[in-house]
């Protein structure tokens, strides 16, 4: 099989993937924050101390379909922080998620927070977890990039901007 195809069966199958975890209807939707303003104004909201989001990218999909954006958060403090939510206006419904493996089969699950260690790092990556990004406002375009705000404990926010990378997560 050449690389051509193998890339086009690749994307076939996460866009198969996320477009049937995102319309599966998962209950447990309905308990998170995911509509814009239930965080409260992240312009007011400072960063947890010593916490950074840095290499932040989202996952463009054609045709609107559910998204998925990957960072990594480090911690230089000597306390832990705990990641809570994410907002984007870009996006209706923005929610933590994770991959694992449930009797066999590949799943989604909803995390209701993610610990990030004392002076460690916790990465948000393809095939693990993964803020999930659903319900676009608009068309991605590759090469751009869109603001997420990224929820912590105690009302602390940090916005970052992602760009947005092709399916296969080339720049």
């Amino acid at each position: 099989m050449n690389h051509s195809l193998k890339f086009l069966t690749v994307v076939f199958a996460a866009i198969t993937s996320l477009s049937a975890h995102a319309h599966s209807g998962h209950a447990h939707h309905g308990h998170q924050r995911s509509q814009q303003g239930d965080f409260g104004d992240a312009a007011k909201a400072s960063a947890p101390d010593g916490v950074t989001v840095s290499d932040c990218w989202i996952r463009a999909l054609p045709n609107r379909l559910p998204s998925a954006a990957y960072f990594t958060l480090s911690n230089s403090s000597a306390h832990d922080a705990a990641l809570i939510g994410a907002q984007s206006k870009a996006f209706g419904k923005v929610m933590l998620h994770a991959n694992t493996t449930v009797n066999g089969m590949a799943a989604m699950v909803h995390e209701d927070k993610v610990e990030v260690p004392a002076g460690g790092s916790f990465e948000f990556a393809p095939g693990g977890h993964h803020v999930m990004l659903e319900q676009p406002a608009l068309e991605l375009e590759i090469g751009k990039s869109l603001p997420i705000t990224f929820w912590f404990e105690e009302g602390r926010a940090i916005t970052s901007n992602c760009e947005i990378r092709s399916a296969a997560g080339l720049k």
